[in-house]
């Protein structure tokens, strides 16, 4: 079964759009075209606004950081990604050719997923599947990103 990230709502995202719902819901009763406005700017984002995600729309949900690094971090991360070595080396930037590191994470929970791109004609392709990491090395990779 291929892995895919599916976009949920984080908590942050309801607390969003509650707010802008209750704001509408206050201006409605001082100006009512400016209140369904904005009763139809936070039904809206409700819908709309998600900025969590999970694996295979199961489990708990997750954050994502892409980092673009240098291309002589590559074997340092595939390396870090087999188990090889314990840390792996992230230096930011473009010199040499880009890389992408996307990372899905849940710090408490110390849960992470990473996968490897490279730059290459006009686009970035993937170089690694979806990783699940152990405990020890998501942790790692979290409090580096």
């Amino acid at each position: 079964m291929e892995n895919k990230f599916q976009k949920v709502h984080a908590k942050k995202d309801l607390l969003i759009s509650g707010g802008i719902l209750i704001a509408g819901i206050a201006l409605f009763f001082l100006h009512k075209a400016s209140g369904v406005c904005v009763i139809l700017c936070g039904i809206l984002s409700l819908i709309l606004y998600k900025s969590g995600y999970k694996l295979n729309g199961e489990g708990i949900p997750l954050q994502k950081k892409s980092l673009e690094l240098q291309n002589r971090c590559r074997a340092s991360i595939l390396d870090f990604l087999d188990g090889k070595i314990a840390e792996p080396q992230l230096v930011p930037g473009n010199e040499g050719g880009t890389i992408l590191l996307e990372v899905w994470f849940n710090a408490p929970a110390d849960i992470a997923y990473a996968r490897l791109s490279e730059y290459k004609e006009l686009s970035f392709q993937t170089v690694t599947d979806i990783v699940e990491l152990p405990a020890d090395q998501a942790q790692l990779l979290i409090q580096k990103i």
